[in-house]
């Protein structure tokens, strides 16, 4: 830490140890190591990283490897688009379904109950002729008697 400046050594005793932690990670260190290390190691190995800095090797892209990695995640996109898009299908056709059979359902229901209200009222008929025919039977018989 001797070889930092004040305030690079002030804004490292500042950090936390999951941002210490961070800072390794995304400067190469290995996970199991960074893990294992208590608040001042992680200190030290950050202020060492700063002190001594690694040059970054240059990247150089292939505009082809480029276009390929570019085509492969417009696939990838586009494959699990088309999968999401078919499984939202298939919740629809299977709402769509349910709904169809909660309507026929009701449907059912309905129409039974219509056929009750048919039988009752062909009861209350039923019953309404038989009390005409037995009214005019005693008529007939109030009548043969006099």
């Amino acid at each position: 830490m001797e070889k930092l400046t004040a305030a690079q050594q002030q804004q490292i005793k500042k950090m936390s140890q999951d941002r210490l932690r961070l800072k390794l990670l995304a400067a190469g260190q290995e996970e199991e190591v960074v893990v294992s290390l208590d608040t001042e190691e992680l200190m030290a190995t950050y202020a060492e990283i700063l002190a001594n800095p690694q040059p970054v090797a240059a990247v150089v892209a292939d505009p082809e490897l480029e276009r390929e990695k570019l085509a492969f995640e417009k696939q990838k996109w586009e494959a699990e688009h088309r999968l999401a898009l078919e499984i939202e299908k298939e919740k629809l056709e299977l709402e769509k379904r349910k709904v169809e059979a909660e309507m026929a359902e009701k449907e059912k229901e309905r129409l039974l109950e219509q056929q009750k209200i048919d039988l009752e009222r062909l009861k209350a008929e039923t019953e309404y002729q038989r009390s005409l025919v037995e009214q005019e039977r005693e008529r007939e018989t109030k009548g043969d008697s006099r």
